[in-house]
């Protein structure tokens, strides 16, 4: 990225002073259009999280279970930028409406993870409660998208991506006594002691260290600064170092707590594991409760 490009994380300010500019798309998204129906950033497009951004399937890993949060291939994600109507060269600014950042984040990371211009796909940092807090402009008028070509992307980067069985082997360096942390569990404690029982069998991976995701967000719905999200990696008792992945129940609050390590405060170490509990837990791996 050049010294003139704006970082991944966006201000309303910075977004407000270029909702005019051609090659800009805004996407908002939720799991439904109530919030966007009733007013959201000029010139923002709707996107479903469960119809763009996380695919409900079946997975032969985990055989009859019902995935809800399934990464959807580069030819789906393809056609969910046309729908957008993001042309070649376009600019890309992801926010949700309820989601704390997390919505807007899984569709920053699954650009990424397609290989979509890291200096052109951006989340708005508080998405619409902070854009309405600030008294900022919206509209019921959803924009006309032209159909035409959309920016190309490439294969999977898998630096972005861990597997079950990169999480494996990460668990365990870190069950073994004096074991590095490798996994941070971004779920909530319920989950993570296995009393929320959300897959074929219930509780943490094992080595893994809890930090539930919200720990990443202020109050005010925007994300902490670099030197809070380490400081919060630390007070878990982990180096951020030795951090090698996040996970939740199906990817979404896992790619939250990456974007802030990776992208926030610069740990490019770390994956984020899409799969998560819903993969996780509905196949023959160890459990720790």
């Amino acid at each position: 990225m050049n010294a003139s490009a704006p970082r991944s994380l966006v201000s309303t300010e910075w977004l407000a002073a270029r909702l005019d500019d051609p090659d800009l798309r805004v996407v908002h998204v939720s799991p439904d259009r109530k919030a966007y129906d009733g007013g959201h950033v000029p010139g923002a497009v709707f996107s479903s999280l469960h119809a763009d951004l996380a695919k409900v399937g079946l997975r032969p890993e985990t055989g009859s279970a019902r995935r809800e949060y399934l990464v959807p291939t580069r030819e789906e994600t393809a056609e969910a930028l046309g729908r957008w109507g993001v042309a070649p060269g376009w600019r890309v600014v992801f926010y949700d409406d309820a989601g704390m950042g997390r919505h807007a984040i899984r569709g920053y990371w699954l650009l990424r993870l397609y290989r979509f211009p890291v200096d052109r796909v951006h989340v708005l940092d508080g998405g619409l409660s902070v854009w309405l807090a600030e008294g900022r402009e919206v509209t019921t008028v959803e924009p006309a998208v032209a159909p035409g070509g959309t920016e190309p992307l490439g294969d999977r980067d898998d630096g972005l991506v861990a597997t079950a069985e990169d999480v494996l082997a990460w668990s365990r360096e870190a069950s073994v006594p004096g074991g590095p942390p490798r996994i941070l569990d971004v779920r909530t404690v319920d989950e993570f002691l296995g009393y929320d029982v959300r897959a074929a069998h219930g509780g943490h991976v094992p080595g893994a260290r809890l930090r539930p995701f919200t720990d990443f967000v202020a109050p005010d719905g925007r994300l902490r600064p670099a030197a809070d999200v380490l400081a919060i990696l630390r007070g878990s008792g982990v180096d951020p170092v030795e951090l090698r992945a996040t996970y939740c129940q199906g990817g979404i609050r896992a790619a939250l707590a990456w974007f802030a390590l990776s992208e926030v405060a610069g740990l490019t170490g770390v994956r984020s594991f899409a799969g998560s509990w819903e993969e996780w837990g509905n196949r023959h791996l160890p459990v720790a409760r």
